[in-house]
């Protein structure tokens, strides 16, 4: 009876190191599974590097803001589109900044690339029309200076057009004359700069009095226009020593801007559903006739594509495509 006892005792003992042998199995196993689960699984590496990717690439994307060269509401606070420079032997790309707007000015055309201006209720005030179209003297020395007489509207036909309107600059005299800068001014067949441009520029105030701020860019692009004398590519400009310069005449002016509500912090205001403006209206003898300015309508990408510049670069690249766009 003792003997079979022991056996009994034996037999259990040699169970319970058995079980022991298999739960250290099992637990080796589970171990073995986790592991491979969590760092030798190929489709959930491929999921976390995937998820891992796309945080990277939302944060990249969020309004994370650049390095600022300009103040908030200044004309290139959203980027310069040509990259233009105050580098005097940058003659065909030349930077102006004025309080009252920015140019990149062409001294090979004789009128601005572009001209860039920030838009609210705080540049309106009780300012009259100047009306004194003047030379620029802060042109460098060596680059000619367009005359008010330079445009010859009795041979050629077409207006002194403002690119920076008179009427988004009325807070003080001083600002309003600014306007009148021959550098401000591109030569505009007067059915445009009268009706189709001039409707344009009165909207673009009216939404700045419903409470809204703008960021304006607009300029010249192309060769041959024709205004109220017939079609011309250039005006000809003959100085008293002789010299003949030629003034180009547009074959389009465009107009690209921003609008949102009046406000601070515009870089991280500005989202994909930021309302944005853009025209290419034809430098053309009886362009009212096609409709107001909403006919002539295109895309941002368009007037880059046209002009070569890029418009409101600083902002997200996500953001800026789909306004773009």
């Amino acid at each position: 009876m003792a003997e079979k006892n022991s056996k009994k005792k034996k037999s259990c003992k040699r169970f319970s190191k058995s079980q022991k042998i298999l739960c250290i199995l099992l637990g080796f196993l589970f171990i073995l599974c986790l592991c491979w689960y969590l760092y030798g699984n190929p489709i959930l590496q491929s999921e976390q590097s995937f998820e891992l990717e796309k945080t990277v690439l939302d944060n990249t994307q969020s309004h994370q803001k650049p390095e600022f060269e300009y103040a908030e509401n200044h004309p290139l606070y959203l980027g310069n589109p040509s990259d233009a420079t105050t580098d005097v032997s940058n003659d065909k790309n030349y930077l102006m900044d004025k309080s009252q707007f920015t140019l990149s000015y062409n001294n090979e055309t004789l009128c601005p690339n572009w001209v860039g201006w920030h838009l609210s209720t705080d540049d309106f005030g009780e300012a009259e029309r100047a009306n004194n179209f003047r030379s620029d003297t802060d042109l460098p020395e060596g680059y000619y200076r367009v005359k008010k007489a330079d445009y010859q509207f009795n041979a050629y036909g077409f207006d002194r057009g403002h690119v920076c309107p008179s009427a988004d600059r009325t807070k003080t005299v001083e600002d309003n004359e600014m306007t009148f800068l021959m550098t401000n001014m591109v030569p505009q067949a007067p059915d445009s700069n009268r009706i189709v441009w001039k409707d344009l520029e009165a909207y673009e105030r009216e939404l700045a009095l419903e409470g809204n701020e703008l960021y304006i860019f607009a300029g010249p692009v192309g060769s041959g226009g024709s205004g109220d004398k017939g079609s011309f590519d250039y005006i000809p400009i003959k100085t008293k020593s002789g010299q003949v310069y030629n003034m180009n005449v547009p074959e389009f002016t465009w107009k690209v801007i921003i609008v949102l509500p009046k406000g601070e912090d515009d870089f991280n205001r500005i989202d994909e559903n930021t309302r944005v403006i853009s025209v290419c209206i034809p430098n053309q003898k009886g362009v009212h006739k096609s409709g107001d300015w909403t006919a002539y309508q295109k895309s941002i990408d368009y007037i880059e594509e046209i002009t070569k510049y890029d418009f409101f670069e600083l902002l997200p690249d996500n953001i800026e495509n789909e306004l773009e766009n």
